[in-house]
């Protein structure tokens, strides 16, 4: 079983194997694994990882080798098993097969992403042709170029993935591998004017500042300290004595991204706009506002507007319209209404997270057009795919934004896929086939999903009814809507329904129970 090549010192390769099913049992087969070093353990035909925060040398050709062709309890537990095993049946079944990785922040899942791409990249055989090659080559680099636009530092962990992926690799009916195609989603686009303290921005703002050469920088107007910008300087990230926050080499980093931009085929232009976009968005959060009366702002800095306008390449004319003003329609007819400096800031902060998310879906789409099937490789055989979903952990900050309530409703969602496909399916095949066992309690959250997305009932149903109502809508309104409507959901909580709780503010707060933790 599981166990091959590991003796009892190691404790159970398998959870199932456990003689006693407990929580208390598990945890400690777990702990004795980890002190062990083997940082690997199956539950049938899933792998539990536990992150051990340092490199680790088993994932060398000798052990790919190892698992390459053979069945998933042959040897101990690996995530390479995981992958062959998904390669295997894509092959022998010509089905489409997924690999779904989850956890919380700072778990290793894109390690793992990685890791299995790597895999697959290394079982599939080159034959010499150049092309299997080169999509082999980009699929591996395209992770350093997404990294720096979508992963970021945070408290528990210094390249977290601020984006949720899922990345088709397409196979020939030879099994190797012809090209694939990343879906993007949940950017988390508030990070680009707003840290808190001890995270970063995304990586390639610090990039830029600390690899980009002193020519580039001038052309750009930028100067190396981060400190100087508004926009990436509010998390007092410390640098340590070899010039690095962490773990994280930014100069090594920024001449890596930029080896993956020319791998990719990035035009010497589109990689000069790329970076003169990342600037102009510093630059942008340095922009200041004010007023000579209510109705209408103008901006205070006009030379740094001048700067955005040569970076963006657009009229200043037009770029000061946008910021100072907006278009409002009502009853048919169209008219420009000046913004107030407060006003003013937040369309500032939204110019900026729409400009970084259009250019990160735009890199995505590059990433695409350098791997996408050839129509050549289409004519011979079925070709099949292996998916891999690589989504953001589960979070618990200080300050949980929409974008933390999005990403914990997807890790409810992929909570439930997991519940209905490895508990709930394999009890009820266990009861046709009138197998004895002993049934096991488990927690269906299916409830707190039905929080979130029940139709007229869950939040974001009274989160869409709260937009549409006439005149100025506010937090307070959405709040109380809620508290009204779901006073009695065991799984929702404010203030206003338990006045004794002092950890939620009036007005302000309010709490999800979700399988993982509360979260305020």
């Amino acid at each position: 079983m599981a166990g091959i090549d590991e003796g009892p010192e190691f404790g159970k390769g398998d959870f199932v194997l456990l003689d006693e099913i407990s929580e208390d049992m598990f945890m400690q087969n777990l702990k004795l694994r980890f002190q062990k070093g083997k940082i690997y353990t199956y539950i049938g035909e899933v792998v539990v990882s536990v992150n051990p925060y340092r490199t680790v040398d088993i994932y060398g050709q000798d052990v790919v080798e190892n698992y390459k062709g053979r069945e998933i309890y042959e040897r101990p537990p690996h995530i390479f098993a995981i992958a062959d095993a998904a390669y295997k049946t894509m092959r022998r079944r010509a089905q489409d097969t997924c690999i779904v990785i989850s956890g919380e922040s700072g778990a290793g899942k894109t390690e793992a992403s990685k890791v299995i791409m790597r895999y697959m990249a290394a079982i599939t055989h080159a034959s010499g042709q150049n092309e299997i090659n080169r999509v082999k080559n980009i699929l591996i680099q395209s992770n350093a170029l997404l990294e720096a636009f979508g992963n970021a530092k945070t408290t528990r962990n210094d390249n977290s993935s601020r984006f949720g992926k899922y990345m088709d690799i397409n196979f020939d009916f030879k099994g190797d591998p012809i090209g694939g195609h990343i879906n993007n989603y949940l950017l988390e686009k508030s990070r680009v004017i707003r840290q808190q303290d001890g995270e970063r921005n995304f990586h390639s703002f610090y990039q830029l500042l600390s690899g980009g050469t002193d020519q580039q920088l001038a052309a750009l107007k930028l100067e190396r300290n981060p400190d100087k910008y508004h926009y990436v300087n509010q998390g007092n990230s410390v640098k340590n004595d070899q010039n690095m926050v962490g773990t994280i080499n930014d100069r090594k980093d920024f001449k890596t991204v930029q080896e993956a931009m020319r791998d990719m085929q990035f035009s010497p232009d589109e990689c000069k706009t790329v970076w003169a976009t990342v600037a102009s968005i510093m630059h942008l959060g340095a922009i200041i506002f004010d007023s000579e009366d209510s109705e209408q702002c103008f901006v205070k800095n006009p030379e740094d507007l001048s700067t955005i306008t040569e970076l963006l390449q657009v009229q200043k004319e037009d770029l000061e319209k946008a910021l100072c003003s907006r278009v409002v329609a009502a009853r048919g007819e169209v008219m420009e209404k000046g913004h107030t400096s407060e006003q003013a800031e937040f369309g500032r902060d939204a110019f900026a997270k729409a400009i970084y998310d259009r250019l990160f879906s735009w890199i995505v789409s590059k990433v695409n057009e350098a791997i996408e099937v050839r129509g050549s490789n289409l004519k011979h055989g079925k070709s099949t795919l292996i998916g891999v979903l690589d989504i953001y952990g589960f979070e618990i900050f200080d300050n949980n934004s929409f974008e933390q309530f999005c990403i914990n409703y997807c890790n409810e969602k992929l909570q439930q896929l997991f519940i209905e496909l490895v508990l709930k399916q394999e009890q009820e095949e266990y009861e046709r086939e009138g197998i004895e066992w002993q049934s096991i309690e488990y927690f269906n959250n299916r409830i707190i999903c039905d929080l979130v997305e029940e139709n007229h009932k869950g939040i974001i149903a009274i989160l869409d009814e709260a937009c549409l109502n006439v005149g100025k809508v506010t937090d307070e309104m959405f709040l109380d809507a809620m508290n009204k409507k779901l006073t009695k959901h065991p799984h929702y909580t404010s203030r206003a329904l338990q006045p004794t709780d002092k950890s939620l503010v009036h007005s302000q707060d309010f709490r999800i129970r979700h399988y993982a933790g509360d979260v305020t």
